[in-house]
């Protein structure tokens, strides 16, 4: 059995990474992550036929430790995109921290 696990699944990555995952016959289990939307995005993927057993979860509740438990692949696809008049090196702080927030 393989679970995954897509933190930031409400994203503009998020959102078609999960819909590819859900449809791969290599997952059993998926679980989605952000902290705005989850539980409709799992409820959208849900009807899709496929072996996968999907579930949402957002911040409350300790919605990452259960998202994460029992991970063997995790996908961060969570992050802002770039700005009018940002550099790369500033969207790359922002998104790191953002990624440091989920590991911690």
């Amino acid at each position: 059995m393989v679970k995954a696990v897509v933190a930031g699944a409400a994203g503009g990555i998020g959102q078609p990474l999960s819909l590819l995952l859900k449809a791969s016959p290599y997952i059993d289990h998926l679980s989605l992550y952000d902290v705005v939307n989850t539980p409709g995005v799992a409820t959208d993927l849900s009807h899709i036929s496929s072996v996968a057993k999907i579930d949402g979860f957002l911040p409350k509740d300790d919605g990452l430790k259960k998202a994460l438990t029992g991970a063997d692949i995790v996908v961060i696809p969570a992050g802002i995109p770039r700005k009018p008049g940002m550099t790369r090196d500033d969207l790359f702080k922002i998104n790191a921290g953002i990624v440091k927030g989920l590991i911690e």
